[in-house]
């Protein structure tokens, strides 16, 4: 035995030592790069020569070389028989790779729904939910991922329960309820349990907490059971580290720090009541102030470990320029200036106009309106939310055709013909007169007609006197959307009749009831939403900040946060119907 291995070393010696002989390391090196597969496929052929180009054409898509990946996959056709299922599943990650995702459901259909039996099950599952995905059909992205979920470990397992938790959590309640009647598979079925056991607890972490103990004990052989999203991982850290006494700095003796203050305590109360660990509070009153930082210090002082407030645009502003704050600080308004992305303790809520302006635009857009056309009171301010819309609405792609602005109350008889386009109308018949020799011509005056609708800035008694001059003159087919300030909360079908068919976007707490007391009017109940939202965002702070959660449902919208810490709101669509305000079913309608 000696011997042998002597003799086998030194043969080994001897070739190592030969000119003109690779070594067998470096051969399978080069053969085995790009290069070196396809000029192996250009000297084979059949099954072989295919076999080396569909793994060229995969490295190639894995690098991100789309084009020549595609190039590769053509001239793999047509695959033999045993290799056909594979050479679509790569021309279908191709095509989905490059943001073409009808083609990649195209071909990817080429082939026949496969059994669990099949070696390629797991590899169309995943892939059908990737293209759903990206045609924004996420019920049956889910639906296709939930397939796999409990056959996949490790790396990849991972990556897809993270794709369906995150397209779950931007489902309604609705729509998850509507997926919970119609599944069937067992895994689905566990997947939507759990995101409606979450959703129904989001603006209680301990109620969040007690609902999954529950959920795995009813699914304790689904594969989330094994291992819970991230996201649900973290919670308990979350609550650890939640703020455990808040100073609340408002204007209290103005009436919007007093309905803000209301809102505030009424999501305190909402929390006791599902769990006796509340954060103490403490208020500060800013009412007057010009000067923030001494309320601010007294706040910190007090032993606060997260400040909510001010509320005025001039004292946030202040905290920005005061440079890294102490304690982490959740300001009721955005400052003038953007803050810079990071891990700072700046955090700014708004009731913004400019998420109202979005909100329309978005509107306007899903309902395939394209050309639009502004009424606005004739101030700097609204003239400042007008240039807004027209800047937004042109970079989504639409048109700005007309605009006019009114001064205060009265006849608005000529704002809508400008508007419309009326009075150039009615100029035409003048030149006409002026030149025919008799004065009884019959005539019709006629409106522009490449306004698609209207966006309107105003109150509800402006709103009632402008949507019947715009009926009057020839205008009753164009939609109207408007601001959230049309709406005044009240509910008075014979008042706002005048009102009909007005779309606009307003906050979720116009329309629902609360087991708390709150006002009524519009503007109180607005800022006493924003009160019960900024109490709800507390322990979700830093959720936000570390993408553990990407949005919440709030009383004055879907809340989500910005890398530069500014949380925004999505409105609620609603629509005044035999002259009471009501929300819209679907965004469409």
């Amino acid at each position: 035995m000696r011997l042998y291995i002597l003799l086998w070393l030194l043969l080994l010696a001897g070739c190592g030592a030969s000119t003109g002989v690779r070594e067998p390391a470096a051969l399978d090196r080069e053969e085995d790069t790009i290069a070196g597969l396809l000029a192996r496929a250009e000297t084979a052929a059949g099954v072989e020569a295919a076999l080396l180009r569909l793994d060229a054409g995969e490295r190639l898509l894995a690098e991100g070389r789309l084009s020549e990946a595609e190039q590769i996959a053509e001239a793999a056709m047509p695959a033999p028989p045993e290799l056909e299922v594979r050479l679509i599943l790569l021309r279908s990650r191709i095509s989905l790779a490059a943001d073409d995702g009808a083609t990649a459901m195209a071909r990817l259909r080429e082939i026949g729904v496969p059994g669990r039996s099949a070696d390629y099950f797991v590899d169309y599952y995943q892939l059908l939910g990737d293209i759903n995905s990206v045609l924004e059909q996420p019920r049956q992205a889910i639906g296709a991922w939930a397939e796999v979920s409990g056959l996949r470990d490790g790396a990849g397992g991972e990556d897809v329960r993270r794709k369906i938790w995150a397209t779950l959590e931007a489902l309604s309640g609705r729509e998850l309820e509507e997926m919970a009647a119609s599944s069937t598979s067992y895994e689905l079925r566990g997947w939507i349990e759990l995101a409606r056991v979450v959703d129904s607890g989001q603006y209680s972490i301990p109620r969040q907490l007690e609902s999954l103990v529950s959920w795995r004990r009813s699914w304790e052989q689904h594969s989330a059971a094994r291992q819970l999203p991230e996201q649900l991982r973290q919670l308990e850290a979350a609550w650890a580290e939640r703020p455990r006494h808040i100073a609340l700095i408002l204007p209290l003796r103005e009436a919007a720090g007093a309905a803000i203050q209301q809102g505030f305590l009424a999501g305190y109360y909402e929390a006791l009541a599902v769990s006796r660990e509340v954060p103490r509070i403490s208020l500060f009153d800013s009412s007057g102030a010009a000067d923030i930082l001494p309320i601010y210090e007294r706040a910190v002082t007090a032993g606060a470990d997260l400040i909510v407030g001010p509320l005025f645009k001039d004292l946030v502003n202040q905290l920005l320029e005061a440079g890294e704050l102490p304690t982490p600080t959740l300001a009721l308004n955005y400052t003038d200036a953007d803050p810079l992305p990071g891990d700072g303790r700046l955090f700014q809520f708004a009731l913004a106009p400019e998420d109202e302006i979005d909100a329309i635009i978005d509107l306007a857009w899903q309902a395939g309106h394209r050309n639009a056309a502004a009424i606005y009171p004739a101030n700097d301010v609204f003239l400042r939310l007008q240039n807004i819309f027209a800047e937004r609405w042109q970079a989504r792609g639409g048109s700005f055709v007309s605009r006019a602005a009114y001064l205060g109350a009265g006849d608005f008889t000529d704002v809508v013909k400008s508007v419309l386009d009326i009075d150039a109308s009615e100029a035409r018949l003048q030149r006409l007169l002026d030149v025919l020799p008799r004065s009884n011509v019959a005539f019709t005056p006629r409106r522009r007609r490449d306004i698609d609708f209207i966006f309107l800035m105003a109150n509800p008694q402006v709103g009632r006197q402008i949507k019947p001059a715009l009926d009057f003159y020839f205008a009753d087919d164009l939609p109207v959307f408007a601001l959230p300030s049309i709406y005044d909360g009240s509910d008075n079908p014979d008042l706002n009749r005048d009102l009909e068919g007005i779309i606009f976007a307003d906050a979720p707490l116009m329309w629902l009831d609360l087991d708390v007391p709150l006002a009524s009017g519009g503007t109180e109940r607005r800022l006493q939403a924003m009160g019960i939202d900024s109490f709800r965002l507390y322990p979700r702070l830093q959720q936000f900040l570390r993408r553990q959660v990407t949005s919440l449902r709030g009383a004055t919208g879907e809340l989500h946060m910005e890398e530069s810490r500014r949380i925004h709101r999505r409105l609620t669509p609603g629509r005044f119907e035999n002259g009471v305000a009501a929300p819209l079913a679907e965004p469409g309608d």
